[in-house]
């Protein structure tokens, strides 16, 4: 099926956090989408598919800058106070008339340490002997982004930010070999699943345990039955010839449903093979062993 979306080129600097950010998408989306199972080999000049996108995002880097928390400056209280610039013709105030204040000013210095300075007592006022108190660094600065064409995946401690995957939950639904994969196929389609290659009449499995809600024929799908899981979960299996289970049939992980059988079109024996959470298409092999 057609969708929308947009291209993106990956620039020296870019990581999949950063575009997931720029673009406002969920990063486990972004990675589904393109079949991105390392962040860390995305390399610059690679093409990320966008999806729902209208509009190429050229500086992502500076995007994410404007769209993120805002930069901290130091407090009133915490800015270091300067000495007082003399003008020229002024005379410089008597060291007998400069009395320090007693107190105790606290920093860490960029190693993490405690650096304490105290005066306590008068002290003359010469650039020799003058304390002051090193600068409170309180600004948070953006981090910093890798370059070269390995490019880092940067999760920024987020729990969220991390690519997950299930890989226990089900098993593959007929032994074959993966033809075309989930997301954006080069003719501009976008597959919801996978098409997997196995010969005629090969026995198709239940990827999982569950209870079948649907079992009949579809208009260019051909025979087709999906399947009901625990967790908001389903399975969708197309291009079948010999269903073996009607709506309602409780089916265990591994039992046979089917046999795979030509498509209607291209007369290819290919299993289109879904998976689906809460409704939404995922990517089958985020999923499969």
């Amino acid at each position: 099926m057609k969708t929308k979306g947009v291209y993106h080129r990956v620039k020296s600097g870019e990581t999949l956090w950063s575009i997931a950010k720029a673009y406002d998408i969920k990063i486990q989306e972004l990675a589904e989408a393109n079949n991105v199972t390392d962040p860390n080999l995305i390399g610059i000049d690679s093409v990320l598919f966008i999806p729902d996108a209208d509009q190429v995002i050229d500086d992502v880097i500076s995007s994410v800058r404007e769209t993120g928390p805002p930069i901290k400056s130091a407090q009133p209280e915490q800015r270091e106070k300067k000495p007082p610039v003399l003008k020229p013709g002024k005379e410089e105030p008597s060291v007998n008339k400069v009395r320090l204040k007693p107190e105790v000013l606290s920093t860490r210095d960029i190693s993490g340490g405690q650096t304490e300075v105290s005066s306590q007592s008068e002290v003359k006022d010469t650039p020799a002997k003058r304390k002051v108190a090193p600068p409170v660094l309180a600004a948070i600065e953006p981090p910093k982004q890798d370059t070269g064409k390995r490019v880092e995946h940067k999760t920024n401690g987020a729990e969220a930010d991390k690519i997950k995957f299930d890989k226990d939950r089900f098993i593959w639904p007929v032994k074959g070999k993966v033809r075309a994969k989930y997301g954006i196929q080069p003719n501009g389609m976008y597959y919801n699943g996978i098409k997997i290659a196995a010969k005629e009449g090969a026995p198709v499995v239940a990827a999982a345990s569950g209870i079948v809600i649907f079992s009949a024929a579809l208009r260019d799908y051909g025979e087709t039955i999906i399947i009901k899981h625990e967790d908001n979960y389903a399975t969708v299996y197309t291009h079948l010839n010999n269903r073996i289970v009607k709506v309602d049939d409780p089916v265990k992980k591994g039992s046979r449903i089917a046999m795979l059988g030509k498509s209607q079109k291209k007369g290819e024996v290919l299993l289109s093979f879904e998976i689906r959470y809460k409704n939404k298409a995922r990517n089958p092999l985020f999923f499969l062993p």
